[in-house]
């Protein structure tokens, strides 16, 4: 009978340091995981931002980081959180963070590649992406203009254009496009060229093998514009002083 008391008080001692072991792992873990999650254990404290940057400045980031400011800590950041809200900033393209042990943050910013003006309101970067930025008046960028949802091809179409019309001595000043996605284009010496909507770049070559011997005969600044959408041959339009003096 004493044997069997013992047995029983010892496997009651046993429970008790097993409840006490069990108390004691999950206060630890508790204290370790607030110590973790705690900002003020393990804060975040210096900001290395890389990547060529001309219109995303460090006060824009930290804005960003700002609004994280209960959970700057090294496990408790949210990257993905904090990706998304730079990447929705204009300018921003793309946006890479990584953490460095224990207490720094390195954010690579890539800025959006602008390839054109679009509707003198905005700007496309280079996969024809409207940017909701107003251009500057000092930019130098192409002047491109067409229906929203077209604002790729209409890039695309510049693009052709331009590579075309690259040996030559003519450059583009501008391009818009209509809703039947007829083409017109301004060269920088002020002459308009009407493409159409179909065999743009055929037309293109035409304008190039005609112009020259256009411009032997006549004063190519009294010119307004050259219509190219006809199957064979083009038009001239002359500006308003040319057509007086013809009249």
């Amino acid at each position: 009978m004493a044997e069997a008391k013992k047995i029983t008080i010892s496997k009651w001692i046993s429970f008790f340091i097993f409840l006490l072991l069990i108390y004691t792992l999950q206060d630890g873990f508790f204290k370790l995981k607030h110590w973790l999650t705690d900002e003020k254990s393990l804060p975040l404290t210096a900001l290395i931002l890389t990547g060529e940057r001309h219109h995303v400045t460090e006060d824009v980031v930290r804005s960003v980081l700002a609004k994280q400011h209960d959970k700057l800590n090294f496990f408790t950041l949210k990257i993905a959180e904090i990706q998304k809200q730079l990447e929705e900033k204009p300018w921003v393209y793309s946006a890479s963070i990584r953490k460095h042990w224990p207490d720094t943050l390195k954010i690579h910013i890539v800025e959006q590649a602008i390839a054109a003006s679009w509707n003198e309101k905005s700007l496309l970067n280079r996969f024809g992406e409207i940017i909701d930025v107003h251009p500057d008046t000092d930019d130098q960028y192409i002047a491109l203009s067409g229906e929203d949802d077209q604002a790729e091809v209409v890039l695309t179409t510049y693009l052709q254009l331009k590579q075309l019309l690259q040996p030559s001595h003519y450059r583009i000043a501008g391009l818009s496009s209509d809703k039947r996605n007829a083409t017109q284009l301004v060269l920088k010496n002020g002459i308009s060229l009407k493409l159409g909507k179909e065999q743009k770049l055929e037309r293109i070559q035409i304008f190039l093998k005609a112009f020259p011997r256009i411009a032997e005969n006549y004063d190519i600044n009294t010119i307004d514009y050259v219509d190219l959408r006809y199957d064979t041959g083009l038009a001239i339009g002359w500006k308003e002083a040319e057509k007086e003096q013809k009249k």
